[in-house]
């Protein structure tokens, strides 16, 4: 049985109108907490939170804080702890939420407050006594709560809750239990929403979308590992989850964290040795915040169990934790952290639970970024006319900014988030978007190709011809490799990189040799030219 850490004397733990400066842990517990005194030796664990306005609520604790003995679930409210009308329980929760005005606990089969076998699983806390959200208990454990449209979904590894069938997840909705289809996995471990969408997190078969009463879609390139946790960034509309796992998208190289931007996946720095835990994934100050037990990035920055990124690169907080950051919230604007550690930073005490304040990063948080496609999930840079058009969508991540202004190469502009334009001649164009939020300002910017194919013999876009750079990237000559029936009226222009004409080449034949003498580093354009027209574009990278 893990033993959980007791809470004592801590009031300075929650003071958090404290004028902070720096990136700073701040640890209030010392030698106040106790355990019967057996940490550091047998530490306890803090496993997750919950904010409910000014009150904090933890599952973990099993001990005193002061005189007062806490069971498994304690509440923080102005200055004091509470407990929760547990006089028993074996420790063995796993997550909690606040719906329709009371507390939902689930865990795994030691989970049932006061003895009582009847509650085991699931249980709700109505501020005065603890029962069961059913007649027929779950019959297997519940790793996961979340609320979306006014409706409560949990996730484990159940199959029926009050006679409703239908493996690893269910809905709850105005007194009633709800079969929202069944998938054939071993687990359901992490609930998230991400646009609009509710997502089921699985060990080892990925990551599926509800798109409908009772069906659900796999969610494209997610890892077949197990995915501990999810969280959103919803000023970028990014989804970061967690867990063990190596690769995303089959070949790259995420370890134990990763993240999808609605249209691609994304390495964090080839991730971190560790497992990222259940509840340890939380935004703060805009940069995402991961626990586990995990000693090092990849790529050897130490971080000892828990570490910031900010879009970019890995950060450490101090000297981290030493024992593993298990659960993770951000309450009164302050970080806070709990797990199975007893020192942070610098050797400071903190047997289980610690804060850490970041200051104010000003605009970094807002990370503005575009795509092009034709259909959604199919980005691209290259689009072709038909009937004299190409009709190009435009997507940025910021949903919830203040405004969007674009503007698409000097032809038009709109401000809307995600605009339509129809471009009516072949060419280069370089599209901007210009988010305002809070007073912050940033811009993304995106070069999409429009070419024409019409008159120039191919019938369809499988016929265009396919140009091939190599070596690329180059730091020396390269070859243009194009396969016609005739050379005739075909051209090579070559942009710089500052977009200036840099070369302009006759093609005779299937193969040219270009000298790159002269050239700067950087990344340079290539266009084809048939009959005046560009029909192809691809981008080279000169070292």
């Amino acid at each position: 049985m893990r033993k959980a850490l007791v809470l004592a004397g801590i009031l300075s733990l929650l003071l958090f109108n404290l004028n902070l400066s720096g990136q700073t842990w701040h640890t209030y517990f010392g030698d106040t907490l106790h355990n019967n005194d057996v940490c550091p030796n047998n530490c306890p664990y803090i496993e997750g939170f919950l904010v409910d306005g000014d009150s904090l609520f933890i599952i973990g604790p099993y001990g005193y804080a002061g005189e007062l003995l806490l069971r498994g679930i304690s509440k923080w409210h102005n200055y004091q702890w509470y407990n929760l009308g547990i006089t028993y329980t074996n420790d063995d929760m796993h997550c909690l939420i606040k719906y329709d005005d009371k507390l939902w606990v689930g865990g795994h089969s030691g989970w049932y407050p006061n003895w009582n076998f009847d509650i085991s699983f699931l249980s709700c806390w109505d501020g005065n006594s603890w029962t069961g959200p059913y007649t027929t208990k779950p019959n297997g454990a519940v790793f996961d709560l979340i609320e979306h449209n006014d409706t409560l979904y949990a996730c484990g590894r159940f199959s029926e809750i009050d006679e409703v069938y239908g493996l690893t997840v269910k809905a709850y909705y105005d007194g009633e239990w709800i079969n929202i289809g069944s998938l054939n996995v071993n687990q359901g471990s992490s609930l998230e929403v991400f646009n609009d969408e509710l997502l089921l997190g699985t060990q080892f078969t990925g990551i599926y979308k509800h798109t409908g009463t009772t069906t659900w879609t796999h969610l494209q390139g997610s890892p077949d590992g197990y995915i501990n946790a999810m969280t959103v960034d919803t000023i970028n509309n990014q989804l970061y989850i967690g867990g063990s796992f190596y690769y995303v998208d089959d070949t790259i190289l995420a370890v134990c964290v990763a993240m999808f931007d609605s249209f691609k996946w994304h390495s964090l720095d080839n991730g971190v040795y560790g497992d990222v835990y259940f509840k340890a994934m939380a935004m703060y100050r805009g940069d995402l915040y991961i626990g586990g037990v995990f000693d090092t990035t990849v790529n050897g920055l130490t971080v000892n169990h828990i570490a910031r990124w900010d879009g970019y690169n890995w950060h450490s907080l101090g000297n981290g934790a030493n024992g593993s950051a298990r659960a993770l919230t951000v309450f009164k604007d302050t970080l806070i952290v709990g797990g199975g550690f007893y020192e942070v930073g610098d050797s400071q005490r903190a047997l289980g639970i610690a804060k850490w304040h970041m200051p104010d990063n000003g605009c970094d948080y807002l990370r503005p970024l575009i795509y092009a496609y034709e259909n959604f999930g199919n980005a691209k840079d290259t689009f072709y006319l038909n009937n004299g058009e190409a009709e190009v969508k435009f997507y940025n991540n910021n949903a919830y900014v203040d405004s969007w202004e674009w503007n698409f190469s000097g032809l038009g502009t709109a401000s809307v988030k995600d605009p339509i334009y129809t471009f009516t001649e072949p060419g280069e164009y370089n599209i901007y978007v210009t988010v305002t939020q809070d007073g912050c300002i940033k811009t993304a910017s995106k070069t999409i190709y429009i070419e024409d194919t019409s008159g120039i013999g191919f019938t369809q876009q499988s016929d265009i011809p396919k140009m091939q750079l190599y070596p690329n990237p180059t730091n020396n000559d390269f070859t243009v490799k194009i396969y016609l029936s005739s050379y005739k009226n075909v051209e090579f222009k070559i942009l710089g990189t500052n977009g200036e004409l840099k070369e302009q080449i006759k093609i005779a034949g299937e193969t040219t040799v270009i000298s790159t003498k002269g050239w700067v580093h950087g990344v340079y354009v290539c266009n084809l030219f048939i009959d005046g027209k560009l029909v192809k574009a691809e981008k080279l990278v000169f070292e």
